[in-house]
């Protein structure tokens, strides 16, 4: 009889990284791994890294380490932008069989058969490859673990932003043939996925050399049948030009939200920041979706205490940003990554100033999630909502423009679409309640 391997993966990073983890497992599936959670006695593990700051790196060599403690005896295989940048780092760690980067990755695959079968390396066996060297790596995630599936379109960032280290890591700009694309999303909803999110490293340069783009592949979506809704990953304002705008505004299967890269609302930080857009253009971006695009909402990121940003130009990210009434705001305080330009810059921002104006952001952010959401209760806008979960009764999901909303309901709504109007704001749970129409 031949043995059944477990496996697990662990994926630290952003949702490019989850789509590919789901590719790997669906692959150790077909190879007759059984995969099982990061905290079972597993034969297999395999750690997705992360290295967009230098709190990522710390943590993917401790889920590393944590593998290990679990089950000395196990195959630990590392793969991804932690283990791209810094292969030596995790070679020096005992007990690694396989250390991978960002390309080839779908032969980790057949390196965890072969180590499980053989048993494990004295040295680890070494695939880091040049991302600058490599074509988009084809892999599909079908069968994935959630409501919405999670689909990879582009690799890589042509942008050249101080703070970031990722290009270096992902590459250029690389995109998923568009015949592939809609290939796999017709498997997707074929496996009765009604939603699915559309990634990548810079997801508005899909295409880009190509002679398509990101807003010709959603026009494509639209003629399948049996997909109900499409979301994007995060976008520039750089990309949202008049014309794309009216282009989007046109199609029924993309969701009313856009999670726009922001980082900062004040020019000259944006400029040291070496982004490809200024407020003005933010700010006329948001206005013209907002007039073109019914009920959209916005969510975004934003760095504060990057180098050179004084107490004036941070009020003026405040009241910038205040201004465009975000739904959802990731907010990060600025972490020198070795490596990059902004590391070098000398007018660094002590910590302490740096946590006041964290706090402070995030404070804002409640009150505009708060006044964004109070907007469609108070006009009794009618809102449809994909139901994921059901708790104590009540049914969870997500409006077409992303609010999450939480229905009382006598029937099974998981699964299905409803009509919902808005009722009432939870500030300490942040959950929205509605009523079915």
């Amino acid at each position: 009889m031949v043995k059944k391997y477990k496996a697990s993966i662990y994926t630290l990073g952003c949702r490019v990284n989850l789509y590919e983890s789901e590719a790997i497992a669906d692959g150790l599936s077909e190879n007759g791994f059984e995969i099982c959670d990061f905290s079972e006695v597993c034969d297999v593990y395999i750690i997705n890294t992360c290295t967009v700051t230098a709190e990522s790196d710390r943590k993917s060599r401790q889920i590393i380490r944590r593998a290990i403690k679990t089950n000395p005896d196990a195959r630990i295989l590392v793969c991804g932008c932690y283990s791209q940048m810094f292969p030596s780092d995790v070679s020096i760690i005992e007990n690694v069989d396989y250390i991978g980067g960002t390309t080839d990755k779908m032969q980790i695959v057949s390196k965890a058969k072969e180590v499980a079968e053989k048993g494990k390396n004295k040295y680890p066996y070494m695939n880091v490859g040049d991302p600058f060297e490599s074509d988009f790596e084809s892999m599909e995630a079908t069968l994935q673990d959630r409501t919405r599936a999670f689909l990879k379109i582009e690799d890589g960032c042509n942008n050249k932003c101080s703070y970031c280290i990722i290009p270096k890591a992902r590459g250029t700009v690389r995109s998923k043939p568009i015949d592939d694309v809609i290939c796999e999303v017709e498997k997707i909803v074929s496996n009765g996925y009604r939603e699915i999110v559309l990634v990548g490293i810079e997801t508005a340069a899909y295409g880009s050399g190509k002679g398509y783009s990101l807003i010709d592949l959603l026009e494509r979506l639209e003629d399948i049948e049996g997909l109900d809704r499409i979301r994007l990953g995060s976008i520039e304002p750089a990309y949202l030009k008049d014309n794309v705008i009216e282009r989007l505004s046109k199609l029924k299967k993309t969701m009313p939200h856009y999670h726009l890269s922001l980082q900062s609302g004040k020019d000259k930080t944006l400029n040291a920041m070496r982004r490809r857009y200024n407020t003005k253009m933010i700010d006329r971006c948001v206005s013209y979706m907002r007039e073109m695009i019914p009920n959209v909402t916005f969510g975004s990121d934003f760095i504060v205490g990057f180098p050179g940003e004084t107490e004036e130009d941070f009020e003026d990210t405040i009241e910038f940003i205040d201004s465009l009434d975000i739904l959802n705001s990731h907010i990060f305080s600025y972490s020198i990554r070795p490596g990059t330009e902004a590391a070098e810059m000398i007018e660094q921002v002590m910590p302490d100033i740096k946590e006041k104006r964290h706090k402070s952001m995030q404070t804002m952010a409640d009150c505009s999630e708060k006044r964004c959401i109070e907007r469609f209760i108070d006009n009794k806008t009618i809102l449809e909502v994909l139901f994921e979960k059901e708790s104590d009764g009540y049914f969870y999901g997500y409006t077409n423009n992303f609010i999450y909303v939480k229905v009382k309901s006598g029937r099974n709504l998981c699964g299905s679409i409803e009509k919902v109007v808005l009722s009432k704001y939870n500030e300490i749970d942040r959950i929205t309640e509605g009523d079915l129409i």
